[in-house]
């Protein structure tokens, strides 16, 4: 693994610069912003951290550690770290090593009443990651160094990580053995076990191996009282899914450190394809069919018109194609076409029968397959894209993303209003904003939607327009019947609209089992449910 941006996304050798046809494309829609340039690190003034007591495992508390672990990759996080406009940093950064000193960790914050943040990767994009001002000192929670798979069961299929293992290190501990678990979120190169399991992540193949909910068998989760330990069962009716209440949790009623998951074989072939539709409507009906008839899809991935516009300029054609591909869109079937990209895997006749089932439906809807080098490419660069977002900032354009889920027959209705809510905040504000979106993540009563909204900047003024555009989308979203986070968790950002989805009495019951567990309030205090709540 490689060394960490301190203030963007992923690896420091890597990068996405912004493409000549889609710094075009974006000039032509949105105009040009304000460039907002990173403040070098040394620069950052760090505060000298708050007494602590002794903590029972490795601590640092050097400036360059505690700013690395201030912040987490939401839109605000980043504009923090770009103008050294960093509101806390934590005390001190732990580095447990085994799940007694995490226990140890917990039980001394708790007694002393200093606030924890569990940290896996630092992915979050919702602020559940990023320390709050406050009172109390606060602490980082490491989970770097508790890493590793702890064991494997081929027979059931079941393998044992500990919660700081990242995903290429399960995937690589899992292959000896025949195996995988197939959960790659967009973030898997960076993220960990125990981040996927405390927000309810899904990954590209969740389609058809499911989000993590499903994937967790058993969980093993550090309390200021002691280990909680909740073991792997194919099923169970001895009351209600506690499991359930702890995937999810983000860090609120204790730390997991431990996730039992279910694998499955490697599998022997592997195939995708993308395909062109003829529309946004079009292509959402297909989805459903594919999935309502039981039609074997791993991947599933729908790009509206805007997404599937830009993602033409994120590549590098050659004169041919680039010529093809300007053909393919002057059509009058295809000028709001639509890339369909899906993908399959498991044994060579399975895989066969599954490509020509869903090429029917496609087919039956105007479909046009475009073979596969389009799915091959985005299988190769879909970890380094977000590695796009930072380019941007630096040349002007402020971009981020939300994500909602629900059925089938509002999905329409949720996807027209949420794109309705940021565009008239843009013509408020004089604003254009670029809104693209995928359909991914379906099930049989319906999907996930994932928006991706650009806009031009306005040095200073990058807080105000991002918070308008994202509280519009959120309100728009949920009036129509969407969930306020299909997989990227709730953290500070989304805490606020939480009741709107499970009611008084969820947040009441959720508050009710944190006191519980965290009698002191010490655990990630502002996450996932509101500070007043706890």
């Amino acid at each position: 693994m490689g060394e960490r941006r301190w203030n963007g996304w992923g690896f420091a050798a890597e990068s996405f610069p912004v493409p000549s046809m889609a710094r075009a494309w974006l000039v032509e829609r949105l105009g040009e912003g304000d460039p907002l340039p990173a403040v070098p690190e040394g620069e950052i003034p760090v505060p000298k951290p708050r007494p602590l007591p002794a903590l029972p495992a490795p601590t640092l508390t050097a400036p360059e550690a505690r700013l690395r672990h201030a912040c987490g990759h939401s839109l605000p996080d980043l504009v923090a770290l770009r103008t050294a406009a960093i509101a806390a940093f934590p005390d001190a950064v732990c580095l447990p090593e085994s799940t007694e000193q995490v226990v140890g960790i917990l039980k001394a914050a708790s007694a002393a009443g200093i606030a924890v943040i569990p940290r896996g990767g630092g992915t979050s994009v919702v602020g559940g990651v990023t320390v709050r001002p406050g009172a109390r000192p606060v602490v980082v929670l490491s989970l770097e160094r508790l890493r590793g798979m702890v064991g494997v069961d081929t027979t059931s299929e079941l393998a044992t990580f500990r919660a700081g293992t990242l995903g290429p290190e399960v995937e690589t501990a899992l292959a000896p053995h025949g195996l995988r678990l197939g959960h790659e979120p967009q973030s898997f190169e960076l993220s960990t076990v125990g981040g996927w399991v405390a927000t309810r992540s899904a990954g590209h193949r969740s389609t058809g191996v499911g989000k993590i909910d499903e994937l967790v068998a058993g969980l093993e989760l550090a309390t200021p009282s002691g280990l909680w330990r909740l073991p792997p069962l194919p099923g169970s009716a001895a009351g209600p899914e506690l499991r359930r209440l702890v995937i999810g949790s983000e860090g609120r009623l204790g730390v997991i450190t431990e996730a039992t998951v279910r694998v499955r074989p490697l599998p022997e072939h592997e195939d995708g394809l993308a395909v062109l539709l003829p529309g946004w409507a079009a292509g959402v009906e297909i989805c459903r069919e594919l999935l309502q008839a039981g039609v074997p899809v791993e991947v599933l991935r729908l790009s509206d018109p805007a997404e599937t516009s830009f993602g033409t300029t994120l590549v590098s054609l050659s004169p041919l194609a680039a010529q093809v591909s300007r053909a393919l869109f002057g059509l009058r079937r295809y000028r709001q076409g639509c890339l369909l990209l899906l993908g399959w895997a498991g044994g060579a006749q399975e895989v066969t029968l599954a490509q020509q089932a869903a090429a029917r439906v496609w087919r039956a809807a105007g479909g046009l397959a475009l073979g596969h080098t389009g799915w091959r490419r985005w299988r190769a660069e879909r970890f380094r894209h977000p590695y796009l977002r930072d380019e941007l900032l630096s040349e002007g354009w402020g971009v981020d993303t939300l994500e909602t889920a629900a059925p089938w027959a509002s999905l329409g209705t949720v996807y027209s209003a949420v794109r309705g809510a940021m565009i008239s905040v843009g013509e408020g504000q004089g604003l254009r904003i670029a809104i693209l979106c995928h359909l991914s993540h379906a099930y049989r009563d319906g999907a996930s939607l994932y928006f991706t909204f650009i806009w031009p900047l306005a040095r200073g003024a990058e807080l105000v327009q991002w918070g308008a555009l994202k509280r519009a989308a959120t309100e728009a979203l949920l009036e129509a019947g969407g969930t306020v986070s299909h997989h990227h968790g709730v953290g500070t950002i989304h805490a606020p609209y939480l009741e709107r989805e499970v009611g008084r009495t969820g947040i009441a019951a959720l508050s009710a089992l944190a006191r519980e567990l965290d009698p002191q309030g010490v655990l990630n205090p502002g996450v996932l449910l509101p500070a007043e709540a706890s």
